[in-house]
């Protein structure tokens, strides 16, 4: 195939899957675009067969990782236990709408962190729903929690590499650590959400300021189907931590420690007759796998066409160690933007690419992109693959967000807090480097 048609094949193709993962067309699953799209590519002979053990190597862990992290949360959720959070957090505030605003986002920030962005999104977003719809009449006070939890999801999870897709694929990719990530992303994170909640507190103020009636909510307790489970339950999440500083010090796939963990965990809840481990795997997101491994096979294509030139040869002199600081911030506002607006996870794909073509990438870089597919898909409602859960779940609870209100709340909220999110990780280098 010559080079003229090749480029045109692969650009037709990015573009038909790219449209298809972010309009979704009848509500299409993601992984049916990048699927299809990926067998085009193998077939056509765009990525000869030998490229794909390398895509595979490159995407597995993080598809398996969200996979069960999201058995995890499941499992969890099937005994009550983010019900139980969720009530006893909304109990603790007695009636304030500042106070549970601020405990709502410091829940979704910790089952960010835990169980990934898309397990928080998934699980949290009925529960905050079914919890305002009590305690608030009014729609309109449901908002900032609903946006402001949503949009946390996604800006505070790069604090961990099991804290979203992205971050697992970069991280493997570059070889990082759990605890070595940690280090660089905790400021960051700190800052973005400190940013991120200030910026949805001064503009929804006036709604957080009214108050709601704790005593028509259920006790906390009542959400429980099992003490046992629920105290093995904050063990598990102990030894999910524990596992994830050793195994990043022996550099295991993320895979090793939440995979035996989360079936475990499903395995506990059924032999204590609460679900059954059959229907927690029956809605597992089995197609992540086939979207992770189908976007890097089409982005793949896309590259050895030299279809994306004209992001990868920008990106390759932002990376250098002589572009140093300016540049690894204009990678990551280059990887934002394309967050934005074709999705997060081709753009990480991108980034994967370049990083491993680059000449000696900078470490400031690395962790400047990641902040930037994290952060950066905020600006639009089809970012990222938590925001289209996210905004699909609202919907079937009554709850319709369009987007073009949700641009307008979110894209100044984003550009702050990635700004913010920067400066942290410029502070962080500097003690670091």
């Amino acid at each position: 195939m010559g080079q003229m048609v090749s480029m045109t094949v692969a650009s037709l193709l990015l573009i038909s899957v790219l449209v298809c993962v972010i309009w979704r067309p009848r509500g299409l699953s993601v992984a049916w675009p990048a699927t299809v799209g990926a067998l085009l590519a193998i077939t056509i002979g765009l990525v000869p067969p030998l490229r794909l053990r390398t895509i595979f190597d490159d995407t597995w862990d993080a598809a398996a990782t969200l996979i069960a992290l999201f058995l995890l949360s499941e499992a969890l959720d099937s005994n009550g236990f983010f019900s139980w959070a969720a009530l006893h957090l909304a109990r603790f505030a007695g009636g304030s709408g500042w106070k549970l605003y601020i405990l709502i986002l410091v829940l979704t920030t910790a089952t960010t962190a835990l169980l990934a962005n898309d397990g928080a999104v998934l699980i949290l977003t009925p529960i905050f729903a079914r919890l305002l719809v009590k305690i608030y009449p009014k729609e309109a006070v449901w908002l900032p929690f609903v946006f402001a939890a949503g949009f946390f999801a996604d800006a505070t999870s790069a604090i961990f590499v099991p804290s979203n897709l992205t971050n697992i694929i970069l991280a493997d990719a570059n070889h990082l650590n759990f605890t070595e990530f940690a280090k660089w992303m905790a400021l960051p994170t700190l800052f973005a959400s400190c940013a991120a909640g200030l910026c949805f507190g001064l503009r929804f103020r006036s709604l957080l300021g009214e108050n709601y009636n704790p005593d028509v909510l259920e006790s906390p307790e009542s959400a429980l189907h099992d003490h046992l489970v629920f105290w093995i339950s904050w063990g598990t999440l102990l030894v999910l931590i524990i596992g994830y500083i050793i195994g990043g010090q022996l550099h295991l796939p993320i895979w090793y420690i939440a995979g035996p963990v989360a079936l475990g965990m499903v395995l506990l809840v059924q032999a204590r007759k609460i679900s059954s481990a059959k229907k927690i795997l029956q809605v597992a997101p089995w197609t992540i796998l086939f979207y992770a491994l189908g976007m890097f096979v089409v982005i793949t294509a896309a590259f050895d066409a030299n279809v994306l030139s004209f992001l990868t040869e920008p990106l390759h002199s932002f990376l250098t160690p002589e572009a140093g600081v300016v540049g690894a911030l204009k990678a990551s506002g280059i990887l934002a933007l394309l967050s934005a607006s074709a999705n997060n996870l081709p753009a990480t794909l991108i980034g994967v690419i370049v990083l491993k073509t680059a000449r000696v990438p900078n470490a400031l870089s690395i962790y400047a992109i990641t902040l930037g597919v994290d952060i950066g898909p905020k600006f639009t409602p089809y970012g990222s693959l938590a925001t289209l859960l996210w905004l699909s779940i609202l919907a079937r609870k009554g709850i319709r967000i369009p987007w073009r209100n949700y641009f307008l709340e979110n894209w100044w909220v984003t550009l702050i807090t990635l700004t913010v999110s920067l400066a942290g990780l410029l502070i962080t280098n500097a003690f670091l480097r």
